[in-house]
């Protein structure tokens, strides 16, 4: 009889043994975590799905964090490299495990470039005040110009009037979005002016220093020019090179190429 009861008893150890090992078992691998839909144009809803196991669930999203006691939550996926991870707790273990989810918006796009606001105008005067204007996707902005000559990397200052950091330009009284200002040719000399901005070659760039009839065209050594010289500027081909941002981060960038005029200028340079 002692036999018997000794056996029983070790027999039922052995199965609580092995029903509390199969339970760990069971926890860490069978604790997953998908979203769905994982691909789609930002931003888009999705649904994250864990396995239930737990007594609740922290879902540590890209801005902030959520508790609660479902396995299952719904999102917005509101950029183009989206990852969370869910977080749970068992058998006095924590458990997590990441889902990704990626958009698949088209970029922005760059449609053409307009000069002097005339469509039909297809290169660039030297130091002739010249609007760039751009025509870009109704979910563009333009973030970033440069402007240079075959001749010389120099790039030409860009301006922006009225100054506030973003791209746009005034343009005989009419005001123009997605824009910018140069003078071919023109690199302003570094700027001591109390807002760091550089030198405009006319009084028309608001916001922008302006030191009158002096020369800040630090091109103007390039030419191997002097005061007893004629200034000569060659024939070139012009680079015209402008980066357009969509509200979401993906952006797109397109050269223009549009030919430089010959140009003489006898001193005093302008």
């Amino acid at each position: 009889m002692k036999r018997a009861t000794l056996g029983l008893a070790v027999l039922s150890l052995a199965l609580a043994l092995a029903l509390w090992l199969a339970g760990c078992t069971q926890s860490t691998a069978d604790f997953k975590a998908s979203i769905h839909p994982n691909r789609g144009n930002v931003p888009f809803e999705a649904t994250i799905t864990a396995t239930d196991i737990g007594d609740s669930y922290t879902f540590h999203l890209p801005d902030h964090t959520i508790t609660q006691g479902s396995p299952t939550l719904l999102v917005t996926v509101d950029r183009l490299d989206w990852t969370a991870t869910v977080e749970t707790a068992y058998g006095g273990q924590t458990y997590t495990y990441d889902v990704h989810a990626t958009g698949s918006n088209a970029p922005p796009q760059v449609h053409g470039l307009i000069i002097c606001g005339n469509k039909n105008r297809w290169h660039l005067t030297p130091r002739e005040r010249t609007l760039l204007e751009f025509s870009v996707s109704s979910d563009a902005t333009v973030v970033d110009v440069e402007v240079w000559g075959s001749k010389y990397p120099n790039r030409y200052t860009i301006f922006m009037p009225p100054y506030d950091g973003t791209y746009h330009a005034i343009y005989f009284g009419r005001y123009v979005e997605n824009a910018c200002i140069v003078y071919p040719v023109y690199q302003s000399i570094p700027s001591h002016d109390p807002t760091g901005l550089p030198y405009a070659p006319t009084a028309l760039e608001t916001g922008y220093p302006c030191l009158g009839q002096k020369n800040t065209n630090a091109m103007i050594a390039l030419f191997g020019a002097s005061e007893d010289d004629v200034l000569e500027i060659p024939a070139q081909t012009g680079y015209i090179k402008v980066t357009v941002e969509n509200e979401i981060g993906l952006r797109a960038t397109r050269t223009f190429s549009p030919p430089i005029d010959a140009c003489d200028f006898v001193y005093p340079y302008p």
